[in-house]
């Protein structure tokens, strides 16, 4: 997957929510964690990708992401 698709499938999950939640900008924290806020909640790369389009899809997204030196470094896990 190349960053440009990578980057698609991030923004369309960052417009769609955009329909039913309010949704802030992305920016890079300190630590190089791409975050955004998104209903009141600070969201890393893989949580908006799976809030969206499900978890089965973003852990494919996250596998083809996978040694691929992605462009920003994801943030798995928390809420």
């Amino acid at each position: 997957m190349t960053d440009e698709e990578y980057e698609d499938i991030y923004h369309e999950a960052l417009h769609c929510l955009g329909e039913t939640s309010p949704v802030g900008f992305p920016f890079q924290r300190e630590d190089g964690i791409r975050v955004c806020e998104v209903d009141g909640r600070l969201l890393g790369d893989d949580q908006v990708i799976q809030l969206w389009w499900g978890k089965e899809i973003a852990e494919q997204i996250r596998r083809e992401r996978e040694g691929s030196g992605g462009k920003f470094k994801s943030q798995s896990g928390s809420s």
